[in-house]
């Protein structure tokens, strides 16, 4: 289990007991959205950053920059990364390479959820739209 907080960190918690096994520090503005898959922590800011952290180590894997405004939304599947952000937009990235395969943009406000599966990206914002 892992929280996101505005204190810029994220903990990682032992589900069954309750106890804090790691807090993980990297971004220099509160921590809007967090997702754990297999060996890989992914994590979204205010500080405009996605930060990909080793699950095992608790150690910065990369950071992924690119986005204009906050990131508000980030999903994980197989080697692909998306995060959903305050600048409009939608980011694919390269979960291996670190770099961004694609920019999703159209929405008219904040895109604040995106999700992952298969070969599809789904995303909502601000201006009540979403999109496929």
């Amino acid at each position: 289990l892992v929280t996101a907080s505005d204190d810029k960190t994220l903990i990682v918690w032992d589900g069954a007991t309750g106890q804090q096994l790691k807090q993980l520090r990297g971004h220099d503005g509160g921590v809007n959205a967090v997702a754990w898959k297999g060996d890989q922590i992914v994590s979204g800011a205010g500080d405009k950053s996605v930060i990909v952290w080793d699950a095992a180590t608790g150690q910065q894997a990369s950071k992924l920059e690119g986005h204009e405004g906050t990131v508000y939304s980030v999903a994980v599947e197989g080697s692909r990364i998306v995060s959903a952000s305050g600048d409009g937009t939608a980011v694919v990235w390269d979960a291996v390479g670190a770099q961004p395969r694609a920019q999703l943009a159209g929405h008219g406000g904040a895109v604040l959820a995106a999700a992952s599966a298969g070969s599809a990206v789904a995303t909502a914002a601000s201006d009540a739209t979403g999109a496929i």
